[in-house]
């Protein structure tokens, strides 16, 4: 069981769901643009599974296709050809069917490419706290030396990082669900701008230790995140 003071660092789907807006399962159009989700045997696991469905669903529209197209070769040609015929005409016609139809989901999830980033770096965040759970059971047992000022700072920076998370989440459904100027932007921007500093503003001297390389990897998801939302402000 993950220690309280750490749950209560991590960010929950229902939570990212309900500061992003839209449902993140497996069939999120976002994730053709995130990285973690091909790292994530689950979640690849899933997307090849959509897209043997997909392909499956194109066999059955094309079979007829395919028939219809072949008719007026019976009779002129032995069965062999024909059915040779019919199975290159229906494969050939699927595949195209379902290249065009990931290029056109491709395309329609554009808009969601910087959540997809953020996310990604959620993950990345999700991955540091469970070290950091990974660190603190190898001290409980006695097999590394505890520092908790060290562990302090990480859970002060883990704070920071989560704060600069959730207002790059919010700023991000902002700017996609309203694409005129949006005054409050600057707010959040703001306050990723000073979570960051505060971050970077960090004695890390001892970036040897465990606690002090989960902190930098904390400054470096955070500083990841505030170059997704420099994008957003640069309207790319």
């Amino acid at each position: 069981m993950i220690q309280s003071d750490l749950d209560e660092l991590l960010i929950p789907e229902t939570e990212l769901e309900e500061l992003s807006g839209i449902a993140l399962g497996d069939g999120f159009a976002g994730n053709f643009y995130r990285h973690g989700a091909f790292g994530d045997s689950r979640k690849l696991f899933s997307m090849l599974l959509n897209e043997l469905l997909i392909f499956c669903v194109t066999l059955v529209v094309s079979l007829p296709v395919a028939l219809l197209a072949t008719q007026h070769k019976v009779g002129s040609f032995s069965d062999s050809q024909i059915f040779v015929w019919v199975l290159q005409l229906t494969l050939g016609l699927s595949v195209a069917i379902a290249v065009a139809w990931n290029l056109y989901r491709w395309v329609k999830a554009r808009p969601l490419a910087t959540l997809a980033g953020l996310l990604d770096e959620v993950d990345k965040y999700h991955e540091v706290i469970k070290a950091l759970d990974i660190i603190d059971r190898l001290i409980a047992v006695g097999n590394l030396q505890a520092n908790l000022m060290n562990r302090e700072d990480a859970i002060e920076a883990l704070n920071v990082t989560r704060e600069s998370l959730v207002c790059a989440l919010k700023t991000e459904r902002i700017l996609r669900e309203n694409q005129e100027f949006i005054g409050r932007r600057y707010e959040l921007f703001a306050n990723i701008e000073s979570n960051l500093a505060a971050l970077m503003a960090m004695d890390v001297s001892d970036r040897a230790t465990e606690y002090g390389r989960l902190l930098n990897e904390a400054l470096e998801i955070g500083m990841s995140v505030h170059k997704e939302v420099k994008k957003l402000q640069n309207g790319k």
